[in-house]
């Protein structure tokens, strides 16, 4: 007989549900939830996670007939295990700028398609946008189709069939403006007043991608002295941080579009290093707290839609200084002001450009823009609620093509007989961009994942509790530092889940962020078990394995990207490359 208590009830459920999600799926046709009689790709799927979930709810008994009792106790024995390391060790910096000399080449041959010296051109939109600031002026110098003009709605493509126009740019009272952040082109005038030569978009974007992994990497160095996280979760971080799935994508198209993303990326990762550094120590460091608001401010001014995610940092960044004070105001009031100056001066600037352009500090122009369906007639259907499912699927859970031929992962463009059965895609929802979910492009992430359920799993099976893990929580630091990245990731993610449409591009918003949680999540969870050291040695070995998997899907996507540049580009090279790993 069986004898009900806590863990047989909870395995119990789980069984159901697995049972249930199992005859779901083989009974979709006759529920109405598919139009298919047959089992498709997508129910056979949810099939397979009813099964799994059976068996995961069937272990509680199956494992004791399959592990003998003296292995589980082998295995559960406590020895403590060291994992500190030294805080002042130069081989780490040697071994890290080593990686980057290898890494940045990877980069230019990705970026250049394998040929090294000759370089992708493209429409270099941010150029026209600085040659304009060079010109004192916010809009383009170049002369927008009078045809335009004589259109009862520009705005709609289909009218626009036909006619030359500068694509996807703001259409504004006879002018081209750009409705991405200003930023890259202020640099750009800089850029262009030293060295008398145009800033192209390829350039940004790659300068950008160096520079996210870049202060990724150096963020990573300080929590691992910090916190003294295991030194494989280290290099396993760091590894992941600059090879991965939506950072190599950026490079295979370095456009317009992506100098934007890989901007704002590069700022905020170099606010976050910043702001690490500026409260590393009990004291604040006001120099450190400064840069950090000054990249922050210039993030959201080159990738509009990270704004919302900074004036909610703001706002936890100053609620922590006010408590350092103990609640003291007076005493929080100068590092109030070195936060804060950069973040009004570029917020002003920005409220400024928006009202010369467009008579409206808060119109960007992007419902001025000249694009195709992804601007709908009523532009409050940009975002929605209803494209939460379709996004959640697509960016967390839609699955990469995997082939035993080179090379051997890809992304495809997203066709209408690729939706699960139980998505029904909503009114306006644009999804032709190739995008998979980053729960498995970025191995790390979906392991950090099922840790995370484990943890949950041990906390519903009454195996930990809340209060264990606060006593096992590391400095208020690392807390409130690790909580920051995570509300800044739910903010952009529901950003993302809320918008039109979904492309790949958009999933660095989140990712490098998302990288340096996991490593830090990891790294504690590995010590807090290091009373149990062959599961932490099992762990982290896992860890450093998904790592190189990540690394190797990034590596793989930079031979194809949306377009197979390598393919039609330099198909040399590609077919090389075929060869040699067909033998």
């Amino acid at each position: 007989s069986i004898t009900l208590n806590r863990k047989v009830v909870i395995r119990l459920i789980i069984i159901t549900i697995g049972i249930s999600i199992a005859l779901v799926s083989i009974f979709a046709y006759q529920l109405g939830l598919d139009n298919n009689p047959e089992l498709g790709k997508s129910r056979l799927i949810l099939l397979s996670i009813g099964l799994v979930t059976i068996l995961f709810g069937s272990l509680y008994w199956i494992t004791p007939i399959l592990i003998p009792a003296y292995l589980q106790k082998i295995i559960n024995q406590p020895a403590k295990t060291e994992t500190t390391h030294p805080q002042n060790n130069i081989i780490p910096i040697i071994l890290l700028i080593l990686l980057s000399i290898i890494v940045v080449y990877v980069y230019i041959w990705v970026t250049t398609i394998g040929r090294i010296e000759k370089w992708p051109s493209g429409k270099n939109y941010y150029w026209k946008l600085t040659q304009a600031f060079q010109h004192g002026q916010t809009y383009l110098l170049e002369e927008p189709n009078p045809e335009l003009a004589k259109l009862e709605d520009p705005y709609d493509h289909h009218q626009r069939k036909g006619l030359e126009y500068l694509w996807d740019t703001t259409y504004y009272d006879g002018k081209y403006f750009l409705y991405w952040g200003p930023a890259p082109a202020v640099i750009g005038v800089f850029v262009s007043a030293i060295t008398s030569k145009p800033v192209t978009d390829t350039g940004l974007v790659f300068s950008f991608v160096i520079g996210i992994a870049l202060f990724s990497a150096l963020l990573l160095y300080e929590i691992y002295k910090k916190f003294q996280i295991p030194t494989r979760v280290f290099w396993g971080g760091i590894l992941a941080s600059m090879i991965n799935v939506p950072l190599i994508w950026l490079l295979t198209r370095p456009t317009f579009y992506e100098v934007s993303i890989s901007g704002g990326q590069f700022f905020l990762m170099a606010g976050f290093y910043f702001l690490f550094l500026g409260f590393r120590n009990p004291h604040i460091n006001l120099g450190w707290l400064f840069a950090s608001s000054l990249t922050f401010g210039l993030s959201g001014a080159t990738r509009i839609n990270l704004l919302p995610a900074i004036i909610i940092l703001t706002a936890i960044i100053l609620l922590r200084i006010y408590l350092l004070n103990r609640r003291n105001f007076s005493q929080s009031i100068s590092a109030f002001t070195a936060f804060l100056i950069p973040l009004v001066i570029i917020a002003l600037s920005l409220c400024w450009y928006n009202y010369i352009r467009f008579g409206s500090i808060f119109e960007f122009g992007h419902r001025y823009q000249l694009t195709g369906p992804a601007l709908t007639a009523d532009y409050k259907d940009i975002s929605s609620l209803n494209y939460v499912l379709p996004n959640t699927y697509t960016y967390l859970f839609r699955l990469p093509n995997l082939s035993a031929d080179f090379p051997f992962l890809t992304v495809p463009w997203i066709k209408q007989n690729m939706w699960t059965f139980f998505i029904r895609l909503p009114e306006h929802y644009y999804y032709t961009e190739p995008v998979a979910g980053i729960l498995f492009i970025i191995p790390i992430i979906g392991f950090t994942a099922l840790l995370l359920l484990r943890l949950f799993w041990l906390m519903i099976n009454g195996d930990i509790s809340v209060n264990s893990l606060k006593e096992n929580n590391p400095s208020s630091l690392f807390s409130w530092f690790g909580f920051s990245l995570l509300i800044y990731v739910f903010t952009q993610l529901f950003i993302l889940l809320i918008f039109i449409s979904s492309a790949m591009r958009y999933l660095v918003d989140i990712s490098p962020t998302l990288i340096v949680l996991s490593t830090m999540f990891v790294g504690y969870y590995v010590r807090a078990i290091d009373s149990n050291p062959i599961l932490a040695r099992v762990i982290a070995s896992l860890w450093v394995f998904v790592s190189f998997l990540t690394v190797i899907s990034g590596f793989l996507i930079g031979f194809t990207g949306d377009k197979n540049n390598f393919l039609n580009q330099n198909p040399a090279v590609y077919y090389q490359l075929f060869e040699w790993f067909s033998r």
